[in-house]
C-alpha cells in the first residue's frame, strides 16, 4: 500500500495570491482618491471663477456707465479677470439719445500644462438709459 505524497506549498501560493489582490485593491482606491480630489478642487475653481467673472462684469458696467469704457485686466482672488467693453453708436429713441455696452468678462486660474486650468466667461450689456 502506497501512502499519499504530502503536499507542501499551497499555503505559499494563496499567500501570495492574497497580497497581490489586496494590494491591487489599495492601488486602485488610492487612483480613485486622487482623481475625486482633483475633482473637488477643480469644481471649487470653477466656481470661483465664475463669481470672478461676474464680479468683472459688474465692475465693467459700473466703469461704462461712469464713462471709462475699455479693456481692463484684473485681479481678483488670484483669477486674471479680463474685461472688455465695447460701446455701440448713440441710439435714439423717443426722442433721447443713449448709449447702449456691450461687455465680456473672462476669469482664468491655472494652466493647461498642470491640468488646473480654469475659465469662465460672461457676456452682457449695459445701458445709459433713463428708467421709463
Amino acid at each position: 500500500m502506497m501512502l499519499p505524497k504530502q503536499q507542501t506549498g499551497f499555503s505559499l501560493i494563496a499567500a501570495i495570491f492574497l497580497v497581490a489582490v489586496i494590494g491591487l485593491l489599495l492601488l486602485v482606491l488610492s487612483r480613485t482618491i486622487v482623481v475625486q480630489d482633483r475633482g473637488s478642487f477643480l469644481s471649487v475653481m470653477t466656481n470661483r471663477a465664475y463669481f470672478a467673472a461676474r464680479a468683472g462684469l459688474e465692475w465693467g458696467a459700473a466703469s461704462s456707465l461712469a464713462g471709462a469704457c475699455g479693456s481692463q485686466t484684473l485681479n481678483i482672488e488670484g483669477m486674471t479677470v479680463n474685461v472688455q467693453c465695447t460701446p455701440t453708436i448713440g441710439v435714439t429713441e423717443g426722442g433721447v439719445t443713449y448709449n447702449i455696452y456691450n461687455l465680456s468678462s473672462t476669469a482664468s486660474s491655472g494652466s493647461k500644462s498642470t491640468a488646473t486650468l480654469v475659465s469662465r466667461t460672461l457676456v452682457g450689456q449695459v445701458t445709459d438709459a433713463p428708467a421709463p
